[in-house]
């Protein structure tokens, strides 16, 4: 997917707007009413392999054209190609909502996680499309654990998870997140980070045999 540019006679304004963020989620009319995301890749999973996986549709909710997960005793992982530079383009916001959470999860034990919702950022080098000397950040919605707890995944040494909502008071609802994907690398491995190579999602109720529905919408890197 190439940036979005707006071609207005006399708006060089409007162009170099445009060229400040790279989204993730813009999909085609073609893509709503097929409900089937175009371009983008499924995954086993980060660490282990997610159970009975299911594709993502996509669907209109509220106005939002929306990556939507409805996962039961199963879950979803989907990435996107990116390829940006990470100091460039060090914002990443997204809106996303989520049904419920699950209170069995246990989110630092091997085995024991499953998210209602996460955004990843995966960074690193492609070599005929498959990852490697990549490292991951991903930003979830929690179960247990308070918003802003940081830990290393409990199975995948080259990931770092980030909390950043929690818990059930907030479910049901549509909530906002921005941070700066590009600091939070640099504090996590303590190093300049790699291209991205992916942005994904990820919803999973396998491991509690549980159910959640997620909704991903408006997910963009960008430099303000």
């Amino acid at each position: 997917m190439l940036p979005i540019f707006f071609f207005c006679a006399g708006t060089s304004a409007s162009r170099l707007y445009a060229q400040d963020f790279f989204a993730i989620t813009d999909f085609s009319e073609d893509e709503l009413a097929k409900g089937e995301p175009v371009g983008w890749k499924t995954h086993k999973g980060i660490c282990r392999e997610i159970r009975h996986r299911i594709i993502p549709r996509i669907v209109e909710i509220e106005n939002r054209k929306s990556l939507y997960v409805n996962a039961h005793d199963n879950g979803a992982i989907l990435f996107k190609p990116v390829h940006r530079n990470p100091k460039e383009y060090p914002f990443l916001s997204w809106h996303w909502k989520v049904s419920n959470i699950m209170p069995e999860s246990r989110e630092k034990e091997i085995g024991g996680d499953d998210y209602p919702a996460a955004v990843c950022v995966v960074y690193g080098k492609t070599v005929f499309s498959i990852p490697y000397r990549y490292r991951i950040l991903i930003y979830v919605y929690g179960n247990n654990l308070p918003a802003g707890e940081r830990f290393s995944n409990p199975c995948e040494a080259r990931a770092r998870m980030i909390v950043v909502q929690s818990g059930e008071k907030d479910t049901g609802k549509w909530l906002t997140s921005k941070v700066n994907h590009y600091e939070d690398y640099v504090r996590e491995f303590n190093q300049e980070p790699p291209e991205i190579i992916y942005v994904g999602i990820q919803t999973n109720a396998d491991r509690t045999h549980g159910k959640v529905e997620a909704w991903y919408s408006e997910i963009l890197l960008s430099k303000n």
